[in-house]
């Protein structure tokens, strides 16, 4: 029979090896070398989230300007959808050029590419003359985006050390408040200019901003381990895990496990090189994973924050509230609130479980959004302005319960629900999926408010009762789960088993006949992409 061949998983090594702190990095993160590098480099990627956000409040804070709207000639509810959803037109097509850039030339090139069109898009953008110009700028700068969406989160993931990355993927997305943030206090400000141009200009220029600290982070941050290991650069790969997780120490036992489950991950993706994209209809647990993906990609913005992010202006118009600096006011106040609550979320997703942030935010609301439509439908019927201030703070409950969980949650879930073979693609037809669902969104909206005002909330009334089912039915919890266990949950059951996940991992560890644990060759876990379990020792 010869010698019985063992794999363990992130967990096991975890608790059958020393603690972390003896090996050379110290417990608290702030306190080692690399470490305080490595964290760095991976708040820098945050920096690719941050222009969404941003876009986000910008047009809001546009719709407010009256030096905006007289340029443009005020552009009504149709040229509103078609300036809004010219963002999310082109994302429908690029990921899948980013996805081909990143396995060729690596992850770094394709965050550069992404940023040199987000710059030439914020230029044509400020500088626009006429309205189709504006369009173009946007055109580009939706191109752009998923250079930096799908390619950040994956190099986070891949240079992160393990204890760290949990949290530092989680809290990726909530970033996106940040440029909300900016953009909407930027739009505040700049109002009061006075009648110039540049009061509308200067916030389109600050585009440019994120993508150039991409650029720079770009002459710092290391390649992915993965990427280099599968284009046989092994020793750039063991050397960059030597330096941010060892602080060096090129035969340290995390280093050593970290390369051999990537080595392996490399090799299972050669033997997985004829998937294709309808493998996600072969089985029931990859029709599972598209379901969830599908759900996810579609109800970012199907659950009624389109409107109020895209359209705060005539949201609150509709409730009486149309001075420019109340509307600037409330759109700031949110960008903050948002952030928040993101960070929040995103800090409890591994304490509380990811199942219950679903359920908790996707019922909240559905509450808040019902008390909304009860108000709207009120003022429209009564004018009466406390009514109408009242819709004010039911928006901050409503976003406050969407930032906990459909904020941080669905590139992180989406990531870990994905075996390593499929990730790529699968977070492909995300990306992809949600701009179409993005655009079609933001080319309604502006309509459907102008023909049935506060009416149209009842849609959304009926879509998040229908996000909440698919929720209930088909969302498992993945917590305390090293991201290869939860890559098979979706194989055990509509819900999943962990118990059931753990033990189908260990045994397809030892069935394909992977290398003894002890050897620094082949593992089979993907550690690039591990989350780790709570532990029992300090993990600051």
């Amino acid at each position: 029979m010869g010698k019985e061949r063992t794999k363990e998983t992130f967990g096991q090594f975890k608790s059958a090896h020393r603690p972390f702190h003896t090996y050379n990095t110290n417990p608290s993160w702030w306190k080692d070398p690399g470490l305080r590098v490595n964290v760095l480099h991976c708040v820098g990627l945050y920096f690719c989230v941050f222009y969404l956000g941003y876009d986000a409040s910008l047009l809001n804070g546009l719709q407010a300007m009256p030096q905006w709207k007289e340029y443009f000639n005020s552009p009504n509810s149709s040229f509103l959808g078609l300036i809004s959803a010219s963002l999310f037109l082109p994302a429908i097509f690029t990921p899948y050029i980013s996805s081909a850039i990143n396995s060729r030339w690596g992850r770094k090139a394709s965050l550069a590419v992404g940023s040199v069109i987000l710059i030439a898009g914020a230029f044509v953008n400020a500088f626009a003359h006429n309205v189709g110009t504006f369009i173009a700028g946007r055109v580009l700068i939706g191109a752009a985006g998923p250079f930096g969406k799908i390619t950040a989160i994956a190099l986070l993931q891949e240079i992160a050390h393990p204890r760290l990355r949990p949290i530092l993927s989680t809290s990726f997305y909530c970033n996106y408040y940040i440029g909300s943030t900016a953009a909407a206090w930027f739009c505040f400000g700049s109002l009061h200019w006075g009648d110039t141009n540049w009061s509308w200009r200067a916030p389109c220029l600050f585009q440019i901003f994120a993508p150039s600290m991409v650029i720079i982070l770009l002459f710092f941050i290391p390649e992915s381990p993965r990427w280099l290991v599968h284009h046989d650069y092994t020793e750039k790969a063991i050397d960059m895990l030597a330096t941010y997780h060892a602080n060096g120490d090129r035969h340290d036992e995390l280093v050593q496990y970290e390369y051999r489950e990537i080595c392996h991950a490399i090799k299972l993706e050669e033997e997985n090189n004829k998937t294709r994209f309808v493998d996600f209809l072969k089985s029931p647990g990859n029709r599972r994973r598209l379901l969830v993906l599908i759900t996810m990609a579609t109800g970012t913005n199907w659950i009624g924050n389109g409107i109020i992010t895209y359209y705060l202006a005539p949201v609150l118009k509709l409730v009486g509230i149309t001075d420019p600096a109340e509307v600037s006011g409330i759109n700031g106040g949110l960008a903050v609130w948002n952030l928040i609550l993101a960070y929040l979320g995103s800090l409890n997703a591994e304490r509380v479980g990811r199942r219950f942030l679903w359920l908790t935010s996707t019922i909240g609301m559905l509450g808040a959004y019902i008390v909304m439509t009860g108000l709207s439908g009120s003022f429209a019927h009564t004018q009466s302005h406390s009514v109408g201030i009242a819709v004010v703070p039911v928006m901050f409950i409503y976003y406050g319960f969407y930032d906990i969980g459909w904020t941080p949650l669905p590139f992180s879930y989406g990531a870990e629900i994905l075996p390593y073979h499929m990730r790529l693609k699968g977070l492909s037809i995300m990306l992809s999926v949600q701009s179409m669902a993005q655009a079609f969104n933001q080319w309604v909206n502006p309509l459907a408010l102008a023909h049935i005002s506060w009416k149209y909330y009842i849609v959304y009334i009926v879509l998040i009762v229908m996000y909440l089912i698919l929720i209930i039915l088909f969302f498992p919890e993945t917590r305390r789960l090293t991201i290869e266990e939860v890559s098979v949950i979706f194989d055990t059951g509509r819900l999943g088993s962990a118990k059931a996940a753990v033990e189908q991992f260990r045994h397809d560890s030892t069935d394909g006949g992977v290398v003894e644990k002890d050897e620094l060759g082949l593992g089979k876990a993907d550690a690039a992409h591990v989350e780790t379990k709570p532990a029992k020792t300090s993990m600051a």
